[in-house]
């Protein structure tokens, strides 16, 4: 799909501004046709032709004063009321002229008023005014010009000659022409140049949205080499090199007596006496070990070293990297390469629900894709899992997971079911496919604010997305954990399909009525009692 020509950030800009140059314009037009009506009464000209030019002035007025409290909810300045506005002053300031004179000084309050509607973002406005200026006025002055309208105006041209007259008719239309092209080409320079802006602080925001997730990476990066275990024996298992060191612990290659190779992984020392860490660490062992996947690392052994305080737990040795480190390399997947991703993922949550648990932490740093073939998407990481019939939390109160990440329903609380890991699974889709994750910042309660009350960019206006693909992440990523899917495996079939072409028509109905209630980098409407009741 291609990205529309004026994106919405910029169409929001353009219709703020407009708003507020409606405002200045309809108060000093309500300010000129009151002080023409008050002048015209001792003015010369005939008794009639003065009241209607009184009349006419004051309804100018009013309608500008009924715009104007329009104009204090937005919302209500739609294209088909500022399209019957334009015509109709349009209208009244024709029919004054032909009281002031056509062919005097008073003929520019058009020229000023085509320029103003001219240079409307909405085209039936621009058009409408100048069509209705341009006939009308030809009309009336071609009319005075030939002989057929009496020239009752201030500034009549009785005297004039024919030809100057027909000068007069010519030049006013080539007038009216030029000020409406001016006006028109002004507002598309506008629309290109906050277009261009638009583009460059996007960018900007790609670049720092990476520039945060690298050095989120960066402070868990592996540093391969010789740790505190190697050589060492375990039990059944003898440590080799450190491949990897986190917040939680460090992983070791290693091998039992048979020389089959598994991975290590040790409480990290600093954390021993803490008993949270510890039952966390354990819990680990023992929600993974419970999962019975081919996308989740198998569970050989789990145990404590002679100390009795480092717990560890022997793995699968998994072979490749996981998925941040291919998107430090290039920056983003394929589509087909994210659904084929989202599809195994899916498996492996499936399997984890069906066991009982929730993920809680799924992010691209734990989803890994493995060398051996067949090549396939692997979920890490449980230290923050939970089985779901547990009645306790060891994060009591606080939001656990990473903020990119998270679901609007896990930033207020632990309270969470598979729901979480479908909203995460859903970011993470979207982050493979436009580049950057859907939310993030230097501060992590600012991350977490717009995770439930903002809307990400539409991905269209960071990578080249087929719009079934934006409808699924659509529903994926909604706000409200009822109007996502209803499980995993659905998710993943609806990617698959909407990437093949044949996405629901049903499916992709919930997916533009979401979009409408809360287009993409827009703030939720969500009520804060329905968000509470999520």
């Amino acid at each position: 799909m291609q990205a529309p020509p004026i994106s919405d950030g910029v169409t929001s800009a353009l219709r703020d501004e407009e708003i507020a140059r409606s405002r200045m314009f309809f108060r000093i037009l309500m300010v000129v046709s009151l002080l023409t009506a008050g002048f015209i009464p001792a003015l010369s000209g005939a008794r009639w032709l003065r009241m209607a030019a009184v009349i006419l002035c004051s309804t100018g007025a009013m309608v500008c004063a009924f715009v104007l409290t329009v104009l204090r909810q937005p919302h209500r300045y739609t294209a088909r009321f500022a399209t019957v506005i334009g015509v109709g002053i349009a209208t009244i300031g024709v029919a004054v002229i032909y009281y002031i004179g056509p062919f005097s000084a008073g003929a520019m309050i058009l020229t000023l008023g085509l320029y103003f509607f001219g240079y409307s973002r909405i085209e039936p406005v621009a058009w409408g005014t100048y069509i209705t200026v341009a006939v009308l006025y030809f009309v009336v002055s071609a009319g005075i010009a030939s002989g057929l309208l009496p020239d009752l105006s201030l500034f009549n041209t009785e005297t004039a000659q024919p030809f100057t007259r027909w000068f007069q008719v010519l030049m006013s239309q080539v007038i009216f022409g030029s000020t409406f092209f001016l006006a028109r080409s002004g507002r598309d320079q506008a629309e290109k140049a906050l277009q261009k802006v638009y583009k460059a602080q996007l960018k900007l925001r790609q670049r720092e949205a990476l520039l945060h997730e690298a050095r989120g990476e960066l402070a868990r990066a592996n540093r391969p080499g010789e740790g505190r275990h190697s050589g060492r024996e375990v039990h059944a298992f003898i440590v080799g090199d450190l491949i990897g060191r986190g917040a939680m612990g460090e992983v070791y290659r290693g091998r039992d007596r048979a020389g089959l190779p598994v991975a290590i992984k040790f409480l990290h020392p600093d954390l021993i006496e803490n008993e949270k860490k510890v039952k966390r660490f354990i819990r680990e062992a023992e929600i993974a070990a419970k999962v019975e996947s081919d996308h989740v690392p198998r569970i050989f052994a789990t145990g404590w070293l002679d100390d009795g305080k480092t717990p560890y737990l022997a793995m699968e040795l998994l072979e490749g990297h996981d998925l941040s480190w291919h998107l430090r390399r290039t920056g983003r997947l394929e589509v087909d390469g994210v659904v084929e991703l989202v599809e195994h993922v899916a498996k492996a949550l499936a399997d984890v629900r069906d066991a009982g648990v929730v993920h809680r932490d799924l992010k691209p740093a734990n989803v890994f894709l493995t060398d051996t073939l067949p090549r396939t998407w692997k979920v890490l990481d449980f230290g923050l899992s939970k089985l779901s019939w547990s009645s306790g939390s060891l994060t009591k109160s606080n939001a656990v997971g990473t903020p990119s990440y998270m679901s609007p329903e896990q930033v207020k609380g632990p309270v969470v079911d598979h729901q979480a890991d479908l909203y995460a699974l859903s970011a993470i889709a979207y982050r493979a496919i436009c580049g950057v994750p859907p939310f993030s910042g230097n501060e992590i309660a600012h991350v977490l604010y717009r995770v439930v009350h903002d809307q990400p960019t539409a991905p269209a206006e960071l990578a080249t997305v087929p719009i079934d693909i934006e409808l699924v992440l659509a529903i994926g990523m909604a706000k409200r954990r009822e109007d996502r899917f209803d499980r995993v495996e659905s998710f993943a079939k609806a990617m698959r399909d909407a990437y093949e072409g044949r996405l629901s028509d049903e499916l992709r109905s919930r997916g533009w009525a979401l979009l409408k209630a809360h287009p993409w980098g827009s703030r939720s409407k969500v009520r804060r009692d329905e968000s509470d009741a999520a």
